[in-house]
């Protein structure tokens, strides 16, 4: 079972980091324990690499997939970079640090920055986490030497570079397939800008592809995980800013700074979730659940100015042909020339979603534009449900009407 423990700011997880140290330096009769660290946006996230969340079930066909894209990926690059590997290792660690799927899995030597990469994405609906691993005693357990070696260096051993080479196999090479099952840990030559800032180290997984800790179940003293809970992500990245470790330090580019100085703007001009709060939602005479203001709004007002951008088309083909999910795009979506757009999901419906039309005869009071912002169309009292003429803007409103969707169902 692995070693679990909790940290909610800073001093907290450099005194776990500091336990866990202790512990494996005890649990070995050698030198001290060199630890590794990955972050992870969500604490569920397993140790499994991209190509094996890409790839989702194991085929004959992997090794020839996995040699398309590493092909592609050194077709098309050499335009693009003004480095250029010299072996296979450099251009597959350059793959992982650019984002193409590979079987390496990134981890860094330096605490701090596993806690960054930890918390930096993190919006605050679920808990961090960092992983701890001592890479020595994983490569003991594969190579059965305790030890962790750049596959990628001028002037390896002939015996060092040949032990490796089998996690590595030439693309296209149907003599020297992948035949490793398990994982091991490499580090990369500093040949990028991005690998040296970020101290990055790799294990590089075989055929198995099971998370890393699944692999190796006993691995209480060699293996751990450092929770950061969801409520405490925020406050951390604060600390770190403040030791200024940022987006800057892991990217060390212009892109880095763009990213950090729009995070920065993003944090001083944040508002708080009840500004610019008008409606919410209650049972409604008309039909099902409407939209109800909660205090005076002023016509012209934006309704929803901090509702979710984000709309899916989806063709009216693809859509169920009858039953309850039907009713969902004919509820709530819009519907323009056979397309019905909608949220990425259901589950992300917004406030706007549940406007209801209004009763035949009456007159909306929230007019839509061609943006799909929704404005007060007049002054609207407390406690009234706000309505929206949905034809306006949807080629197939009239199927949002109760009596048309309750057809579709089954």
């Amino acid at each position: 079972m692995t070693l679990t423990y909790t940290a909610e700011n800073l001093t907290e997880f450099l005194s776990r980091i500091k336990k866990i140290e202790a512990k494996w330096d005890d649990a070995r009769d050698d030198d001290a324990v060199g630890l590794w660290f990955r972050g992870c946006q969500k604490s569920q996230w397993s140790l499994v690499p991209n190509l094996y969340r890409t790839i989702h079930k194991a085929t004959n066909d992997d090794d020839e997939e996995e040699d398309d894209i590493r092909e592609e990926f050194i077709r098309r690059a050499l335009v693009l970079t003004s480095y250029k590997p010299e072996n296979s290792w450099e251009w597959y660690f350059l793959m992982q640090h650019y984002g193409a799927p590979t079987r390496l899995l990134d981890w860094t030597d330096s605490a701090l920055l596993g806690l960054y990469y930890g918390v930096k994405d993190n919006e605050g609906l679920h808990h961090s986490a960092v992983w701890v691993l001592d890479p020595w005693w994983l490569n003991e357990q594969v190579l059965g030497e305790p030890e962790v070696l750049p596959p990628a260096s001028f002037g390896l051993i002939k015996a060092d570079e040949k032990r490796y080479r089998p996690w590595l196999p030439d693309r296209f090479d149907p003599k020297h397939r992948l035949r490793k099952r398990l994982p091991v840990a490499i580090y990369p030559n500093h040949f990028d800008r991005r690998i040296a800032a970020q101290r990055s180290c790799f294990t590089i997984h075989g055929l198995r592809r099971e998370s890393l800790d699944v692999l190796f179940p006993k691995s209480r003293d060699h293996i751990a995980k450092i929770v950061i809970p969801s409520y405490a992500a925020e406050d951390i990245r604060q600390e770190l800013g403040d030791l200024g470790i940022d987006e800057v330090t892991i990217y060390p580019d212009l892109q880095g700074l763009g990213i950090s100085v729009r995070k920065s703007s993003l944090e001083e001009s944040r508002i708080q979730p009840h500004e610019k709060l008008y409606t919410r939602l209650r049972p409604s005479k008309i039909h099902g659940v409407g939209v109800f203001s909660i205090r005076p709004i002023k016509k012209g007002t934006l309704l929803f100015s901090h509702d979710s951008d984000e709309m899916m088309w989806v063709k009216e083909d693809e859509l169920p042909k009858r039953g309850y999910l039907r009713t969902f795009y004919k509820d709530f979506a819009v519907w323009k020339n056979g397309r019905c757009g909608c949220p990425p999901h259901f589950h992300r419906l917004t406030m706007s979603w549940y406007l209801n039309d209004p009763p035949k005869g009456k007159e909306p009071n929230v007019i839509c534009d061609a943006n799909y912002d929704f404005r007060a169309r007049r002054d609207i009292k407390p406690d009234e449900e706000l309505t929206v003429d949905s034809k306006l803007y949807s080629d197939h409103a009239e199927n949002r009407h109760p009596k048309k969707a309750r057809s579709f169902r089954k």
